[in-house]
């Protein structure tokens, strides 16, 4: 099927999209209404959704975006999330697909879908994308038992830390938002990384309720590191995480890693993601010890000729401005503002 698809825009996502949504094998939380709607009611976006429509009117595809600034023009993607490629039936053409929704982009926007070479969406060459590698993620299966995933799976390092932390004391209990947020800036601080105003988590948390869990390590009753959660499906993620440096010696991040993972086996998830990280970084290192298959992100984006709007080359080159400028770029009157700029 390709000639005959008829994509609809939707600001308001019908109730359609849900159905097909929590149907699709390959669906993430991020193409779904509570991801889209915390995100527009936190960053004003303007909402680009697509729903894809056969020639009988049955909805075979669903594609989320929101017009983004890219100054001094704008860009048409799922901002601050690893994977925003469409989903789609079985028997549609992806290349025709991807032909048909890259129309009416505009003179100076560009499309941006984040792709992952699971989605099983192909033709991104065929439609004449053109694409930039921006990471990797590393996806742990915990569909078996967790002492068999602890012993096979873990690096010595990370089991010799775990048990550290436990030794210390350390112990990983449920929290909230109230207790992540102040971590997780600690951690934007000494990253010189903009931070997401609080307001974005508290929008997650208010509309994923039991699919997100935010669980908080604590030594003698104070936080020393915390970890936000989202579930989706059977798929559990670690998409944000914070720590106080001076405690690091009592390996909070190990211990927080270990409990999510065994939270994951000893319930219904069979994948956990452990979210996006740049091959050489440390962050990419310390996820390596827990094991999981690494697997490359790209980012299409149409026209091919400004795939440097999906690069995240340059931020990465300015780390070393940044982290001088941490205290100024993490202020609560700029990070927030900052981080809606970049939308990454």
């Amino acid at each position: 099927m390709g000639g005959d698809l008829d994509v609809r825009a939707v600001e308001n996502l019908p109730k359609v999209w849900d159905t097909f949504v929590r149907n699709h094998l390959e669906a993430t939380v991020f193409h779904t209404r509570e991801w889209l709607e915390a995100v527009e009611a936190t960053f004003g976006y303007e909402p680009r959704h697509r729903l894809l429509h056969d020639a009988t009117g049955e909805v075979v595809g669903v594609l989320p975006g929101f017009v983004v600034p890219d100054p001094p023009a704008y860009s048409v993607l799922n901002p601050f999330c690893e994977y925003g490629f469409p989903l789609l039936a079985d028997r549609v053409d992806g290349a025709a697909v991807l032909s048909t929704v890259a129309d009416g982009v505009g003179r100076l926007g560009a499309l941006v879908i984040k792709d992952v070479d699971w989605s099983g969406v192909r033709g991104y060459s065929t439609a004449g994308y053109g694409g930039t590698s921006t990471g990797t993620v590393h996806r742990l299966d915990a569909d078996r038992p967790f002492e068999e995933v602890r012993e096979s799976a873990f690096a010595k390092q990370a089991r010799q830390r775990t048990r550290a932390a436990e030794d210390h004391g350390v112990d990983v209990v449920e929290g909230d938002v109230e207790t992540f947020y102040p971590l997780y800036v600690d951690t934007m601080e000494r990253l010189g990384s903009p931070q997401f105003p609080s307001t974005f988590f508290e929008a997650l948390d208010a509309r994923l309720g039991e699919a997100l869990t935010v669980l908080v390590a604590e030594a003698e009753g104070r936080p020393i590191g915390a970890m936000f959660l989202l579930k989706w499906g059977d798929v559990s993620m670690i998409w944000g995480n914070g720590s106080k440096a001076s405690s690091w010696e009592l390996r909070p991040n190990h211990l927080l890693y270990t409990r999510a993972i065994e939270r994951a086996c000893r319930d219904d998830s069979s994948v956990v993601d452990f979210g996006r990280s740049r091959q050489d970084s440390g962050v990419h290192e310390f996820k390596s010890q827990f094991g999981g298959t690494t697997r490359s992100l790209t980012s299409f984006v149409t026209p091919p000729h400004r795939s440097t709007r999906a690069s995240l080359e340059g931020y990465e080159r300015l780390a070393p401005v940044t982290s001088r400028l941490a205290p100024l770029i993490t202020h609560p009157s700029v990070g927030p503002a900052l981080k809606r700029l970049i939308h990454e």
